[in-house]
């Protein structure tokens, strides 16, 4: 039985990810790794500033090339002030970066608020770029990065990243299905489907952009971590929920479900216990496997954002450059709030496509597209709906762990919805992805409780949905392009 369920593990990874390859092929940022510096995240960009990795400017004449010596440091300003443009998509690199300057009486500011001149006439004084997102991907890439030199990209590996979630999920589905006696329908091979091709994960992995890849780094190890957990490998469940957390910490709202399958461990046995019986000792010292990667990699975090930005919490967010309407956002009630919830949670639930129509008023091709700010859940992924139905269970063990469930669900979804974007040119809501495997867990014993020509219905119309998001941004139709 072991034996099957690693080779199915493996199966499902290597076919998830060839198939998420070809998206990042032919997906909008390509499947082209550069040999001098990478053209599409700045992931990779922060962990070769981290190792002071030289920078070669390149030539027609290859005698006429040369190379700068940096030394390690923690943002990534000389691969800007001697950056060679060889591909249009580099232009995202710099209005995503979070550019600083630090003033005589050694205060940090955004440029945006103090500067009004040419961006590039600043290099050379007290700018500084960095990198404004949280350092979790650039934590995974170091090694790769040491290991691999430059051929290394961010659209292969999250290929590889978004088979590997998929294949965590159906291992732990498999679990999971088993003890909440929903062991027949809908089928494994039904759920690995839904997994792989049926939400917004089929468009999210293979792309490989700056804010996607720090999304599939963390929904990954987020995934990961919870099979582990299931599986009590707690040493290693503790490194990829650090992972996850310090790539989005809206992650840490998983933190309470993973405490219970820690704490309730015998209980997940088939035949097993209604209560725990783990004496306090033993509970301390499993707690304490799992944090100690977290708490290193958190403390990790707090101290770069400290030394670049000269606060812990500050994660360069508002040292980006963005669009005036944000910025006086921003300015008005702050990242998070709640005065962005209603209109986040009307698009993320009831946002409608767009219709896509010729001057003359008639529906032509692609027919529809997703609004850009992204479009209700209902069209994205119509098997969620089941959730509806994941709402009481049978025994003790599993009235706690579902309740605990919805729970970290609604954690990792928040920030999301109080956050004051909703994200741009994407399909759907991407930022209730964070939930991702909350979301799957819960909608398989929703589907499993729904009559299964319903459940069958709302699988095939959510694998329909997603592909079709996929195929439309494989040929560069992009969310309202069309309107």
């Amino acid at each position: 039985m072991t034996t099957f369920i690693q080779t199915r593990f493996l199966r499902i990874w290597i076919l998830c990810s060839a198939i998420y390859i070809v998206l990042a092929v032919g997906g909008p940022n390509g499947l082209f790794p550069t040999l001098v510096w990478p053209t599409s995240s700045q992931h990779i960009l922060q962990a070769r500033a981290w190792l002071g990795r030289d920078i070669v400017i390149e030539s027609e004449n290859e005698e006429n090339a040369s190379r700068i010596t940096i030394s390690p440091r923690l943002d990534v300003t000389p691969y800007f002030r001697h950056r060679v443009v060889r591909d249009p998509r580099e232009d995202g690199l710099v209005s995503n970066l979070a550019v600083a300057l630090r003033l005589p009486d050694g205060s940090v500011w955004p440029v945006q608020d103090v500067w009004r001149g040419p961006a590039e006439s600043l290099v050379d004084q007290d700018l500084r770029c960095f990198v404004g997102f949280p350092p979790g991907p650039a934590f995974l890439l170091l090694p790769l990065i040491i290991l691999l030199g430059n051929h290394i990209a961010t659209q292969w590996l999250g290929a590889l990243l978004g088979g590997l979630a998929v294949a965590s999920m159906d291992r732990l589905l498999s679990y999971w299905t088993a003890f909440f006696g929903n062991t027949c329908r809908p089928s494994a091979n039904v759920l690995a489907t839904l997994t792989g091709a049926g939400t917004l994960w089929i468009w999210m992995a293979p792309d490989g952009g700056i804010f996607l890849f720090s999304q599939t780094v963390a929904v990954t190890s987020l995934s990961l971590a919870l099979l582990l957990v299931w599986e009590q490998r707690l040493w290693f469940a503790g490194l990829a929920l650090g992972l996850a957390i310090t790539s989005r910490p809206a992650m840490i709202g998983a933190v309470p479900l993973i405490l219970v399958l820690v704490i309730w461990k015998d209980c997940l046995k088939p035949g097993g216990v209604d209560e725990p019986r783990n004496g306090m000792a033993e509970i301390f010292a499993r707690l304490s496997r799992v944090a100690a990667a977290p708490l290193v990699l958190g403390l990790v975090t707090l101290l770069l954002n400290y030394l670049r930005f000269s606060s812990p919490w500050d994660f360069g967010y508002r040292f980006m450059l963005v669009p005036p309407f944000l910025r006086e956002r921003v300015f008005e009630h702050g990242q998070l709030s709640w005065a962005y919830f209603a209109h986040n949670a009307e698009v993320v639930f009831l946002g409608l496509p767009m219709l896509v129509r010729n001057a003359a008023g008639a529906w032509v091709a692609p027919w529809l597209v997703s609004d850009p700010e992204g479009m209700g859940i209902l069209f994205v992924t119509p098997a969620f709906l089941a959730l509806a139905a994941a709402v009481w269970a049978r025994t003790r063990p599993q009235v706690v762990i579902l309740c605990v469930t919805w729970f970290a669900l609604i954690l990792c979804c928040l920030p999301g919805l109080l956050y004051y974007n909703t994200g741009w040119v994407q399909w759907g809501g991407r930022f209730l992805m964070d939930g991702w495997p909350m979301w799957i867990l819960l909608a398989a014993i929703g589907l499993g409780r729904l009559p299964p020509v319903l459940a069958r219905t709302l699988i095939v119309a959510s694998v329909l949905c997603s592909v079709w998001a996929a195929l439309l941004t494989m040929l560069r139709i992009w969310p309202g392009c069309c309107s």
